[in-house]
């Protein structure tokens, strides 16, 4: 999955046949940048990593995201296994609330 940061990019990434488009980072590129990169091409399939949260990841969604990337705010500050999987649930939870 190719990751990008610009519009041009995501073109490229379209072009050579990415099924999914990472943006990155989220915290940078923002939601703004989702509606302004669908302007032109409403078709794109973005995702992006970096800031994305159970707080927010609805909102990304909202913003047009087919799908969230989550790192740190999945598996980071030494989770076990039981707080990753709770953790999971809760992203998940966020998404299918948007997307009803």
């Amino acid at each position: 999955m190719p990751g990008t940061t610009t519009l041009k990019d995501v073109v490229t990434a379209l072009e050579c046949g990415a099924d999914v488009v990472k943006i990155f980072p989220g915290e940078v590129v923002g939601m703004k940048a989702i509606k302004a990169i669908h302007g032109p091409l409403p078709q794109a399939p973005l995702m992006p990593t970096g800031g994305v949260n159970v707080d927010n990841a609805g909102e990304w969604i909202k913003a047009g995201c087919v799908a969230v990337g989550a790192g740190g705010a999945l598996t980071g500050g030494g989770k076990t296994a039981d707080e990753i999987t709770e953790t999971a649930k809760k992203f998940i939870a966020a998404v299918k609330a948007v997307r009803v």
